[in-house]
């Protein structure tokens, strides 16, 4: 599911999602690992989505790609 910063209320978050626009990578809401639930992205290279934001970011690999959010 495509998500937008009115889906969510935390600034980490809002500024993930346009951060990864503006780097042309569609966020999506992700619940994940560690009962985190909240916009992510899936790149085959952690720096694709790590050089384009300054939130500070954790990810999971999904063999041959990994999905990036915020922590």
């Amino acid at each position: 599911m495509r998500v937008t910063v009115d889906d969510y209320t935390k600034a980490s978050y809002k500024q993930f999602i346009l951060d990864m626009e503006a780097a042309n990578i569609e966020p999506w809401h992700y619940d994940g690992r560690m009962f985190y639930h909240g916009p992510a992205v899936t790149v085959k290279d952690i720096q694709d989505a790590l050089s384009n934001t300054k939130v500070k970011c954790q990810w999971d690999s999904l063999g041959l790609s990994f999905v990036v959010y915020p922590r």
